[in-house]
């Protein structure tokens, strides 16, 4: 398989490039389409070299050197610093072999193992009985005498202590009658997604999987990556945004961080992208839509990221239950990606999901056999169809021993990996953690270690959608700020108990939603707006209200509207798809309220910012009323101080969408099917907008800040590029502004002479975030993977590379290429994108 092997071979071999070429050199120059430039490769690009004639590398964001000299030998470069670079730009994309030391080790295991232990490794706990069933044990699987099962925990904002609390974990509050042990909140996925930040992501990993280790887990439920094709989903807020490619990358690190200590798992295969009535959904899509949109970034993240487990979704894809579709789960996700780890299923994703005390011994083993065979290992959260294998073994019912012991070795394996299965044994991943808990009610998990790491999220995270005039960042001169945000009235729902809450926009913290992936931070370490905008405005008046007439005698106003965590989350919180369209108020019966706080401010005439608190696109009613904009997402625990940097101007915007802002929700396909299935469409985000030829209120990648970049000399590693190769692509990026800011480079492609019957007008492939000072020029390497390029071809069955020229394009959005050039591809098929 494939398991990253090109990397490898480039970053490990003695000579090199020598072992898979980047690209092929020819001598004639290639022409660069319309406004390109042109690439001569008989000579390097520009750049001062250093007094060796080695030029210097870039650094990971992007660095000050300029690309090493070109050679024909190799098309890319004095091979140690041409290797050093791509190490850096492909530093998440480790890929997973298992060790043969550790297949060795489950080898023993399994050899000590009885039939019935090596099944307990494939399910969770005790269903318990009619009137007695287990709703307060559903995190875990059971533990053999001598090996761990699993501890479960979702998610990717931070980990979910809130569904149960053991002994080990802080019971420090009371929400929905179960206790609540404190960690740190992240800003959600969604607003990770519009930092574009792989070295953040990373971070961000690496922290929850080490607080994950001090609380005794050893299974993150993250990364969620479902495709947003309409923002209305409700989980819309839990995925990283609309394009495949981008999902991969973050979905990537995000797994490589958590792998640092325990097992990532990758959620949900496939095709969960709607949310009310999860459980019976099915989904149709031709099998290019589901191998390349729906499929892709799942295919990175077990290939480059090495995922250890990846979970089998609620829905039904093409008419068959995800825990039951051998078609996704063996023939496309083992057969065509190569995983390598072990598929769990989504709590209570298999049947049967209603009546289950009616449902006979029978019926149980045949979902039992429909699970073994389509490749579904471990079955969760109760042992109810799992708990029948040893019966259907032993009396020949369809599911053999040697069918259990490779699910049992590939369970095994993913523990022995990550250093969690010996019971014998204190350690519950790799390393030791740093973050320590303590009993106390202001004191949670990681706060003082982490809290640092939330706060920078959040401001890499927050996009500025509109800044007319200059009015941000805050004038100095301002004297007294007043801080706005309707209280609004929200209901969620968990475990039979319902919930009366309110959310005052302006002085409440609103991290997301109330379903699996609610995090809970310590109140002392939380900031919402209002706290954050009065510590971070030294000598300034900032008061807090509900109206207009709160910001009678204030210099600038700052209005926080938003969703609530009943209005867009998971179905079983009372929350769910947002039905109703994007309106903010769409559920209460003022379909108002907060629309009228900002024209009455607007009508004020002063200095002002919407800030806007959601998952993804809400109605913009007053867009052109008002002079400043803010998309802050669902920012974290310093969701506060993060906005009170922006806003000052003490640090800058630098967050771009990840998904195309539509007009209304008739831009986008149907949410859902009135009846029957729901034919996922093959365009989706901006390929959709431009295959339709629609405007957006804001492309995908749009995002402004105080300053401004140019883009300049844009440089091909190369004019022929082929199977195996690599393309360095180079860019000059200058701030030149007179402050500080990050810009995210976009490398986007197009396929001019493309003769599939369908492909997008461009697709996202490269980014990366670069820092500059006022003034300051770096050069930028974003490298393309011809592998990256290819499409699935139905007629054939086969993934391919199409022959002919590629063009590639440079820029800060979707709409705003300035730059281009072509490079030619020698093309190439494949039966299985695991090469």
């Amino acid at each position: 398989m494939l398991n990253s092997n090109w990397l490898k071979a480039l970053l490990l071999g003695a000579v090199g490039f020598a072992t898979v070429p980047a690209c092929k050199l020819t001598r004639p120059k290639a022409t660069a389409s319309d406004g390109g430039t042109t690439i001569n490769c008989d000579m390097p690009p520009t750049g001062d070299a250093g007094t060796d004639g080695v030029v210097a590398a870039l650094d990971d964001d992007g660095g000050t050197g300029a690309p090493p000299t070109f050679d024909q030998s190799v098309c890319g470069a004095t091979a140690s610093v041409m290797k050093d670079q791509l190490k850096a730009y492909f530093k998440y994309a480790p890929g997973y072999t298992p060790s043969a030391a550790d297949q060795q080790t489950v080898a023993t295991l399994m050899a000590s193992m009885t039939p019935t232990e090596k099944a307990m490794q494939l399910r969770g706990m005790p269903y318990g009985s009619a009137g007695n069933i287990n709703l307060t044990n559903t995190q875990k699987s059971e533990d053999t005498p001598s090996i761990r099962g699993y501890r479960y925990r979702d998610a990717s904002r931070g980990m979910n202590l809130g569904e149960d609390v053991e002994g080990s974990q802080p019971q420090a509050d009371k929400i929905g009658g179960a206790g609540v042990g404190y960690a740190t909140v992240f800003p959600v996925s969604m607003a990770r997604g519009a930092a574009f930040d792989v070295d953040i992501e990373y971070a961000i990993g690496e922290a929850i999987g080490d607080e994950m280790m001090a609380a005794k887990q050893t299974l993150l439920l993250a990364p969620c990556m479902n495709l947003l094709r309409n923002p209305l989903w409700g989980r819309a807020q839990e995925t990283y945004g609309e394009d495949s490619f981008e999902i991969g990358r973050m979905a990537s690190a995000l797994a490589v961080g958590v792998q640092q200590h325990i097992v990532a798992n990758a959620k949900h295969f496939m095709g969960y992208d709607i949310e009310n009535g999860r459980d019976f959904n099915d989904v149709g899509m031709d099998e290019q839509t589901l191998r390349e949109v729906y499929g892709r970034h799942f295919r990175m993240v077990v290939q480059d990221g090495g995922v250890g487990s990846v979970m089998a979704a609620y829905n039904l894809v093409n008419m068959t239950k995800s825990t039951f579709n051998k078609h996704t789960l063996t023939d496309v996700l083992r057969d065509d990606f190569g995983f390598q780890g072990f598929v769990l299923s989504d709590w209570w994703a298999m049947p049967p999901q209603t009546n289950v005390d009616a449902v006979d011994t029978g019926t149980l083993k045949s979902y039992a056999v429909s699970g073994m065979t389509a490749g579904l290992d471990v079955e969760l959260p109760w042992k109810l169809n799992y708990g029948q294998l040893e019966s259907i073994v032993q009396t020949g019912g369809g599911v053999t021993q040697q069918q259990v012991d490779t699910a049992a070795a590939r369970v095994l394996l993913q523990k022995v990996r990550f250093n969690s299965y010996d019971r014998s044994k204190s350690k519950w991943g790799l390393g030791t953690p740093k973050t320590q808990y303590k009993r106390s009610a202001i004191t949670g998990c990681g706060y003082l270690l982490h809290q640092d790491l939330a706060k920078k999220a959040a401001v890499e995270s927050m996009v500025l959608l509109k800044n007319a005039n200059n009015t941000l960042p805050i004038n100095p001169s301002v004297k007294k700020i007043a801080v706005l945000g309707e209280s609004v009235p929200y209901e969620t729902h968990n475990y039979s108990v319902n919930t009366d809450s309110v959310l005052n926009f302006a002085t409440d913290i609103n991290t997301g939603d109330m379903g699996s992936s609610r995090t809970f931070s310590a109140p002392a370490d939380t900031v919402p707006p209002f706290q954050g905008m009065q510590a971070g405005s030294p000598g300034v008046t900032v008061v807090s209200g509900t109206s207009a007439a709160d910001a009678a005698d204030a210099d600038f106003v700052v209005v926080v509207v938003g969703l609530t965590p009943g209005d867009e989350g998971e179905e079983y919180t009372k929350a769910g798809d947002r039905t109703m369209g994007f309106g903010l108020d769409a559920k209460r019966a003022d379909k108002n309220l907060q629309a009228n706080l900002v024209t009455s401010v607007a009508a004020l005439g002063k200095p002002m910012v919407v800030v806007i608190e959601a998952g993804s696109v809400v109605d913009l009613p007053w867009l052109d009323q008002v002079p400043a904009v803010v998309m802050a997402w669902y920012a974290g625990q310093k969701a506060g101080d993060a906005l009170a940097d922006l806003l000052w101007g003490r640090a800058n915007f630098s967050g771009k969408l990840p998904f195309t802002w539509g007009r209304s929700t008739d831009d986008y396909e149907e949410l859902k099917a009135a009846s029957g299935a729901t034919t996922f469409d093959y365009y989706v985000g901006y390929s959709r907008f431009d295959h339709y030829k629609q405007t957006p209120v804001f492309p995908f990648g749009h995002g402004l800040s105080y300053t401004t970049f140019h883009y300049d000399d844009l440089q091909l590693g190369c004019t022929d590029l082929s199977e195996g190769g690599i393309l360095p692509v180079y860019v000059t990026v200058s701030n030149v502004g007179s402050v500080a800011g990050d810009e995210i480079v976009m490398v986007w492609v197009q396929y001019p002479m493309s003769k599939a019957a369908r492909r997008p007008f461009k697709e996202l492939k490269g980014f990366t975030r670069v820092s500059l000072g006022a003034g300051e020029t770096k050069q930028v390497l974003i490298p393309i993977r011809l592998k990256d390029l290819d499409y699935y071809d139905m007629a054939s069955n086969q993934w391919v590379v199409e022959d002919g020229p590629v063009t590639i394009s440079v820029g800060g959005s979707s709409i705003n290429f300035q730059k281009t050039a072509t490079v030619n591809v020698a093309g190439y098929k494949k039966a299985s994108s695991n090469y």
